[in-house]
């Protein structure tokens, strides 16, 4: 691929700094949009940023990034901050900031002098009107995404609908051949086609010809048992906690040195909480259960103390497991 090819495949912005009096001197600024409605955890979009950063450092002598992130209260940006590798300048800002200086980017900015044809051709972002998709359906799509197979009531969990109106998206989605019936164990239920996950990918604005599908889905090897529990983990909690305001959710999406279950990301009041879950199916013995959880939770305290956010840490078992726990929590707990 030539230098030229590699920008036409990275839907982005050039958002240019000009540091002289001139037009033919720039700071290589490019501009990538994410949005934490996009379905993906913080992990997976910044695995994103990283294949767009290999190939602007193979397309441009000194380039930029800046990361423009849609998402409500602080813990989305931060986490993207932490988790960003930062191969050339970049600088991650919440959406509502419409310009940045070079003194926002994680080091400086080398100045690169225009020669003729040296503007960058891109390739366009993607705009949900362009493939006469609704919203609501790209939602479903790109929860199918992670999934890849799931039952109904699974999607409508995670994509915060109800089953009936999940009912219709699906059936609109099947009907233009993104998605498809699907008999899982017992019972039917939905699959990802290959153009399906060609929008979704789209949807993201990955550059074309990269590999992403190991980022993209559950992290844990689990059974069909263990994922209809953890895939309805929003569901459950928005029935039992009303006064709470579920932001996002997802199934095992790495956080710190942790992979949940499931974890649900919200807010009560200005305050952001995070309900860490873990799901057992007490097969284990007690020893190793105290073993296993008192790790994890040593997990989420520690990313909790770190961010100053406050992590709602929950195992979901059978009775004698949740029994258990509530007698041996104070072996799990940090002083």
């Amino acid at each position: 691929m030539t230098h030229i090819n590699l920008l036409s495949s990275l839907p982005l912005e050039w958002a240019p700094i000009y540091p002289m009096d001139r037009k033919d001197v720039v700071l290589d600024v490019f501009k990538h949009h994410i949005s934490y409605k996009d379905g993906l955890p913080p992990y997976a979009q910044v695995r994103i940023i990283d294949l767009i950063t290999n190939r602007l450092i193979k397309a441009r002598p000194y380039p930029a990034l800046w990361v423009s992130v849609d998402a409500p209260g602080d813990w989305y940006v931060v986490e993207v901050k932490r988790l960003v590798k930062k191969k050339i300048p970049i600088t991650i800002q919440p959406a509502w900031k419409t310009t940045v200086i070079e003194r926002n980017f994680s080091q400086g900015i080398e100045p690169t002098y225009l020669r003729e044809g040296d503007l960058p051709i891109l390739a366009p972002r993607f705009d949900p009107a362009d493939y006469s998709i609704k919203e609501s359906e790209l939602r479903v799509l790109q929860i199918m995404a992670r999934l890849k197979i799931a039952y109904r009531p699974e999607i409508a969990s995670l994509a915060g609908f109800s089953e009936s109106h999940v009912r219709n998206l699906l059936k609109q989605l099947q009907a233009e051949n993104l998605i498809e019936r699907r008999k899982i164990g017992k019972y039917e239920g939905y699959a990802i086609c290959t153009k399906g996950l060609r929008l979704a990918h789209r949807s993201w604005n990955i550059p074309k010809g990269v590999h992403f599908s190991k980022y993209r889905g559950e992290f844990r090897y689990a059974g069909e048992r263990h994922r209809r529990v953890s895939r309805r983990w929003r569901a459950w909690l928005e029935a039992a906690h009303p006064n709470i305001e579920v932001l996002e959710s997802w199934t095992e999406a790495p956080l710190f040195y942790g992979i949940p279950d499931a974890l649900v990301w919200g807010r009560k009041g200005d305050r952001e909480i995070l309900f860490w879950l873990e799901v057992d199916s007490g097969h284990s013995s007690k020893k190793v259960m105290r073993r296993n959880y008192s790790n994890r939770f040593q997990n989420a305290y520690q990313h909790a103390k770190r961010l100053g956010i406050s992590i709602v840490f929950c195992i979901m078992g059978p009775p004698w497991v949740v029994l258990f726990f509530r007698g041996a929590s104070h072996t799990c707990i940090p002083t």
